[in-house]
């Protein structure tokens, strides 16, 4: 049996009497962990209260499949009240450091002493509240960090493309400008008359002005092999290569055959001439579009963290909802409709911008989620009275009512253990409560579920 001397020297135990503490000893069970053996594993039911008094154990919590230390308790120290109490499942995994000894006391002793023993039930729920508050902060934070890594990566997956394709033109648009030096040259040298080299220009002028009309990729390869043929028949250096350039272009091919049939000798430098004047502004288009896309992405991510701003600013709401749709774009992009429907005439609303678009991100991601990134997410805005409404929606299979009731608990996930910690709707709230004054609603049947956020218009923030 555990002598009374070894339990009375601990702060938890200091309160009992002779007679009650000896009552506990005959209640504990003692045991032994070897290095790095588990006491109990994150998402277990059925925790049990420990006292370590030998040893020392190592907590560990998992974010994003990756487990992460959260703390060390040396001995002597007591766990496992934080599962006892609320009835939830362990939200760490705890491991002895090196060979530990502890106690186990059944459930029924440890809640009759929450019952009757104030030194007890006090050191219980003040290291408790301790812990509550310190696994929340870690927590926290590393939700922060996974959502700055998932706007990072998604960032950056947008990022590439446009910055690899004005690459992939530039280099290209360098090697036509070396070869339209020399064939210019070899155009001014052949007998092509000089009003069917203006005529040429403004052929070319013609193709590169506006949009190309859009077209099926059948009518595409119709063109292609049309002007293939024509082109091959008239001897042309590289033919295939500038029939793909004339298909994708405003050029007809009537045109070209009126223009370049008659040109005799000079018809096959006037074809490439013309096809790389064509590309080389095709070129240049396609890396003002990427270069475009760079600047709109850049401006997303400043309008979304309001960077260079004050933590409160008077927002347009949607601006907000935009910048996050534009970062998210790449998980919206496979299979998810966006319906938008703003009410534009809402005012500005005194808020903290960044937080604010944290709100908007959980509330995206969580829909994108539910459907698997596939289906539509709607966005609404409105106004009720004093107030904005911003919902957001999304066709996946709905939330059952028994959790409905408890989304925005601290910790309630319905993801697997190291999938979701919990905290991202908790988050939320507290944004949209705590800080703006303001209510957060869920409404969910299969196919339509909703998160209303409710701000209010004229009303300072916290």
């Amino acid at each position: 049996m555990i002598g009374l001397e070894l339990l009375r020297a601990m702060p938890l135990f200091s309160g009992l009497s002779d007679e009650r503490l000896d009552w506990v000893c005959h209640r504990l069970t003692d045991f032994e962990l070897a290095p790095g053996e588990a006491l109990i594993h994150e998402g277990d039911e059925g925790a049990s209260f420990v006292v370590l008094i030998e040893g020392s154990l190592l907590i560990t919590k998992r974010s994003n499949s990756v487990e992460l230390p959260a703390g060390r308790q040396d001995a002597p120290a007591f766990m496992g009240e934080i599962p006892l109490l609320s009835g939830t499942p362990a939200q760490v995994t705890v491991r002895s450091a090196g060979h530990s000894r502890l106690l186990r006391l059944d459930e029924d002793t440890f809640r009759e002493l929450i019952a009757t023993d104030v030194t007890f039930s006090r050191t219980i729920f003040q290291t408790l509240s301790r812990r509550v508050s310190g696994l929340e902060s870690f927590v926290r934070q590393r939700e922060k960090l996974a959502s700055l890594g998932t706007l990072t990566a998604g960032l950056a997956h947008e990022l590439n493309n446009p910055a690899a394709a004005v690459a992939r033109s530039t280099d290209r648009m360098r090697a036509i400008a070396r070869d339209l030096d020399s064939i210019t040259c070899e155009l001014h040298d052949s007998d092509l008359p000089q009003e069917a080299m203006y005529a040429l220009k403004a052929l070319s002028d013609t193709a590169i002005s506006g949009p190309v009309p859009a077209r099926t990729p059948i009518e595409e390869s119709d063109r292609e092999e049309a002007f293939g043929e024509w082109l091959d028949g008239r001897k042309v250096h590289d033919a295939w290569k500038i029939a793909a350039v004339f298909a994708a272009s405003k050029l007809e091919l009537p045109a070209v055959q009126s223009l370049l049939g008659s040109a005799g000798d000079a018809v096959s430098p006037a074809a490439r001439w013309l096809a790389a004047t064509v590309e080389l502004a095709a070129l240049v288009d396609e890396a003002n579009h990427g270069a475009s896309r760079i600047a709109d992405l850049v401006k997303a991510m400043k309008s979304y963290s309001y960077m260079d701003q004050a933590p409160k600013q008077e927002v347009d709401i949607h601006e907000g909802i935009e910048a996050t749709l534009t970062i998210m774009r790449h998980k919206l992009k496979h299979g998810v409709e966006v319906v938008r429907e703003y009410d534009r005439s809402l005012p500005k609303l005194s808020v903290y911008g960044s937080e604010l678009n944290q709100v908007w991100t959980n509330l995206i991601d969580n829909a994108l989620d539910a459907m698997d990134c596939k289906g539509t997410l709607t966005i609404r805005t409105r106004r009720d009275g004093g107030a904005a409404v911003v919902e957001v929606g999304d066709s996946g299979p709905g939330i059952p009512p028994d959790v409905q009731t408890r989304l925005f608990e601290p910790f309630f996930t319905t993801k697997p253990v190291g999938k979701g910690t919990g905290l991202g709707l908790d988050i939320t709230w507290r944004i949209v409560v705590n800080r703006h004054g303001g209510t957060i609603k869920v409404h969910s049947k299969p196919g339509d579920t909703k998160f209303l956020v409710v701000l209010p218009i004229d009303s300072e923030v916290h």
